[in-house]
C-alpha cells in the first residue's frame, strides 16, 4: 500500500539541519577565538560542515525507514552514529567549550536512529563522555555538568514527542483498519441482504411460471393468473431491492407466512403455517421472518418435499419439512444460512440447519433467554 507523505515529513530533515545551523553558530564563533593558524581554523570549519552534512544524511534516512514503519538498518544506525560521534569529538576539538552542544546533538540524533533501549545505553555514554572529555581538554568541566543536565532533559522530552507519534501513528493505522472493515461488513451485509431479498421472489416466481407453463393449454385462465403473479412478484423483487439499496428491509413474520403459504402452494408443497403470531416478541418478528423466508426458499429450490410444517413460539422458529433436504446439496453451509446465522447470531440466538435424522430436514433459529 502506497504511504503518502506529507510535505512537513519531507522538510523536517532540512528544517533539523537548518536548526542546528543556528545552533552551532556559537560553535563557530569558538573556533574563531582558539585564533588557529589558517589551516586548522579551515580544517575546525570544514569539521563543522562536516557533521551538519552528515547529521542531514543520516536523518533523513532514519526518517525515511521510520515513515515507511521500518526499523532503521544496522548499518545506518551504528555507522552513521560512529560517523556523527567521531566529526562531533573532532569539532569539540577545535571549539573547546563551545563545542559542548556537539554532545547535544548526538543525543537527539540517538532517539531518531535506534531503538529506544539502544538510544537511551548511547545517550548514557555521551552523557560520560560531557564528563570525561573536557577534562582531557583541559576545559571547565564545571560548564558541562550543567550541559549535561540539559541533555537528560532534552532527551526526555524528545523520547516522549517521539513516543507520542508513534501513538498516534498506531491509533491513525487502527482507525483505517477499522474503516476498512465498518466497509467490508457493510458490503457483507449488502450481499446478504440481497441474497435473502432476491432469492425468496425469484425463487417464488420460477414456481410459478413453471406452474403456469404446465398449465398452458390445460386451463389457460389459471395459467394466465399463474402470470400476472409471476409479474407482482418480480415487481415486488424491485420494490425490495430498490428498499435494500436504500437501507430499509421491510420483513415482518406475517408477511413472510402468507409468502410462504403461496409459494408452497404454488410449488404443489402441503403447508401447515401457524395461524397467529401476535405472541411472538416485536423485537424478534423481523428475523423470525427472514429465518422463515431463507428456510422456504431452501424447501422449494434444493429438496423433494411433499409437506412443510412451521412452529413459532415467543423464542424461537422451526422450518421442518419431509424432503431429502433444505439446503443445496452437499453444502450444508451455504452462502443463505451463512447469511442467515451471522444475523441470528448477531440478534443473541443460534440458528441449526441440517437432517433431522428421520429423513427429513430442519432449520431452526432459537434466542438465547
Amino acid at each position: 500500500m502506497a504511504i503518502e507523505v506529507r510535505d512537513d515529513e519531507r522538510r523536517l530533515p532540512l528544517v533539523a539541519a537548518a536548526v542546528w545551523v543556528v545552533l552551532l553558530i556559537p560553535t563557530a564563533a569558538g573556533v574563531y577565538q582558539q585564533h588557529y593558524p589558517l589551516g586548522w581554523a579551515v580544517l575546525g570549519y570544514l569539521s563543522l560542515v562536516a557533521f551538519l552534512g552528515a547529521f542531514y544524511h543520516v536523518f533523513s534516512r532514519a526518517r525515511a525507514h521510520r515513515r515507511r514503519g521500518e526499523e532503521v538498518p544496522c548499518r545506518l544506525r551504528r555507522g552513521g552514529f560512529i560517523a556523527l560521534a567521531l566529526l562531533a569529538s573532532l569539532v569539540v576539538g577545535f571549539a573547546g567549550e563551545t563545542g559542548v552542544v556537539m554532545w547535544f546533538a548526538l543525543s537527539q540524533i540517538s532517539l531518531v536512529l535506534m531503538p529506544r533501549r539502544e538510544a537511551w545505553a548511547s545517550i548514557g555514554s555521551i552523557c560520560v563522555a560531557v564528563l570525561v572529555v573536557p577534562q582531557s581538554l583541559g576545559l571547565d568541566w564545571q560548564i558541562n555538568v550543567w550541559f549535561l543536565v540539559a541533555i537528560l532533559g532534552s532527551s526526555w522530552a524528545t523520547d516522549a514527542i517521539f513516543r507520542l507519534r508513534d501513538t498516534n501513528g498506531r491509533l491513525l493505522r487502527a482507525q483505517e483498519q477499522i474503516a476498512s472493515m465498518a466497509v467490508e461488513q457493510e458490503r457483507l451485509r449488502f450481499a446478504r441482504d440481497l441474497h435473502d431479498v432476491v432469492g425468496h421472489s425469484l425463487t417464488a416466481a420460477t414456481v410459478k411460471a413453471q406452474l403456469a407453463r404446465r398449465m398452458v393449454g390445460a386451463d389457460d385462465d389459471r395459467a394466465r393468473g399463474e402470470l400476472r403473479e409471476v409479474e407482482e412478484l418480480l415487481r415486488e423483487a424491485l420494490k425490495d431491492v430498490r428498499g435494500t439499496v436504500a437501507g430499509y428491509r421491510d420483513v415482518t413474520l406475517t408477511s413472510e407466512l402468507v409468502r410462504a403459504a403461496t409459494v408452497l402452494e404454488a410449488a404443489g408443497i402441503a403447508a401447515e403455517l401457524p395461524g397467529a403470531v401476535d405472541h411472538v416478541p416485536a423485537g424478534r418478528r423481523e428475523l423470525f421472518g427472514w429465518v422463515l423466508r431463507e428456510a422456504v426458499t431452501n424447501v422449494v429450490r434444493h429438496s423433494h418435499a411433499r409437506h412443510v410444517r412451521v412452529t413459532v413460539t415467543a423464542g424461537g422458529i422451526e422450518v421442518w419439512n419431509d424432503g431429502a433436504g433444505g439446503g443445496p446439496p452437499g453444502e450444508p453451509s451455504s452462502s443463505g444460512l451463512v447469511g442467515l446465522r451471522e444475523r441470528v447470531e448477531a440478534a443473541g440466538g443460534t440458528l441449526q440447519a441440517g437432517p433431522d435424522g428421520a429423513g427429513g430436514w430442519t432449520t431452526a433459529a432459537m434466542m438465547v433467554p
